[in-house]
């Protein structure tokens, strides 16, 4: 029979308190990996069948043959910029400390794409009114979804996100296993760290791991860990969830 276990609850600023010992500890290991749709290659046909279907129900209303050359300055454009942006791929770093692990996720994008992309939205942002008042109300079915994108490529910068999860030392904590239908390329998949029995209804405390790697690099990741937390030696580290 299992036996359930509350987590101690943390105020905020014990929370801030763990956060900044595991920022503050040594790093043990780090690993780094690439994470990619298995999708991604699909984006830019999915935008110029959205921009096909807008600029064809504009030229079924109107019949100007502007609309054709939006349409294909709109597919020329926003069909790179969904495969880069849109979809953006990110360099994923992790470190492991002995007070628990950093995650920074890091958008995988040259820094020109961004200005470039941000030239091109005001520029389609311009195109799209000229175009409205030239040709009237209709025009602006096809005219405004592009400006609509434009209006939210202007805005785009480099996102870095981090996280930082401190480890629960005086719990014994169970490898949950590894993700069975992975999302990303390059063999990249989800592994999981849980405490044993514990009580996920009462705690304030971000304690379960969730780290992605490398399918080959987990061996290695996994024995630092065990030095870090106390892991149940009867989870096997094949196992799926």
């Amino acid at each position: 029979m299992s036996t359930t276990i509350s987590l101690p609850e943390y105020t905020e600023a014990d929370q801030a308190q763990q956060r900044q010992q595991v920022l503050d500890a040594e790093v043990i290991y780090e690993w780094e990996c690439v994470l990619r749709s298995k999708d991604k290659h699909l984006m830019p046909f999915i935008m110029a069948g959205i921009f096909s279907l807008i600029y064809g129900i504009s030229y079924y209303l109107s019949s100007d043959v502007i609309l054709f050359y939006m349409w294909a300055i709109s597919v020329v454009i926003f069909s790179p910029v969904s495969y880069f942006l849109f979809d953006v791929d990110y360099h994923y770093k992790g470190q492991i400390t002995p007070k628990g692990i950093i995650i920074q996720k890091t958008e995988r994008v040259p820094d020109i794409f961004y200005k470039i992309t941000r030239v091109m939205a005001y520029f389609g942002i311009v195109v799209c009114l000229i175009a409205g008042l030239m040709m009237g109300p209709i025009a602006f079915v096809g005219a405004g979804a592009f400006a609509l994108l434009s209006f939210k490529m202007t805005g785009f910068h480099k996102q870095v996100e981090s996280w930082v999860i401190p480890f629960i030392p005086e719990h014994q904590y169970e490898y949950e296993g590894k993700e069975e239908n992975p999302i990303y390329q390059y063999s990249v998949f989800a592994f999981y760290y849980d405490v044993l029995g514990s009580d996920q209804s009462n705690y304030n405390l971000d304690y379960w791991v969730k780290i992605y790697c490398y399918e080959e690099q987990f061996s290695e990741l996994d024995k630092f860990m065990r030095q870090c937390i106390h892991v149940r030696n009867d989870c096997a580290l094949g196992k799926g969830l």
